[in-house]
């Protein structure tokens, strides 16, 4: 597995620089079976609670179905500019929702994706944070190689004061 990252910057608003990090990861045909086999690509890498992220995409949906409306609606049948301002604002609340997630999935990184980042450190968290949770589905990967089978573990009883002391812990 390879992870590679490419960096961009741009300028924003108002004159100010904006950071890109792009990253993906390649897979051999080893690992590719593995991720196909087990459904990795559907697995979440990071998660991030984002509360108001559905309600401002909902927002831009419907600023988008009301602007494309409008303008369809002025050459052409009503049934057919709703259709238009629909269409427009399923496109605009799906491409808002995906470019302001911060939850990550390895289906992301199969594919490539971008980040948005307002400064060099937080592109440089970013890249650090991928680099870690790529390591981490890395050695999952590999251990799911050794999945199939039965597995034994044996457990001993602890001396009385220690399983006491594991049973006051919870661990």
């Amino acid at each position: 597995m390879e992870l590679l990252f490419q960096r961009e910057q741009t300028a924003g608003r108002i004159g100010r620089v904006k950071f890109k990090l792009w990253g993906k990861i390649q897979l051999d045909m080893d690992e590719e079976r593995i991720v196909r086999r087990y459904q990795f690509d559907e697995a979440m890498l990071i998660e991030v609670y984002q509360p108001t992220l559905f309600r401002r995409s909902l927002l831009a949906a419907t600023l988008a179905f009301v602007v494309a409306g409008a303008f369809a609606s002025t050459e052409l049948s009503l049934g057919v500019s709703v259709a238009v301002g629909l269409a427009a604002g399923a496109a605009v609340g799906f491409w808002y929702y995906t470019e302001k997630r911060e939850t990550i999935f390895v289906k992301d990184l199969i594919r490539g994706r971008h980040f948005s980042c307002d400064s060099v450190v937080e592109l440089a968290r970013k890249e650090a944070w991928l680099t870690y949770v790529t390591s981490f589905l890395r050695q999952v990967m590999e251990s799911a190689k050794h999945w199939d089978g039965v597995e034994r573990h044996t457990i001993e009883a602890l001396p009385k004061d220690e399983a006491r002391q594991v049973i006051i812990r919870g661990l």
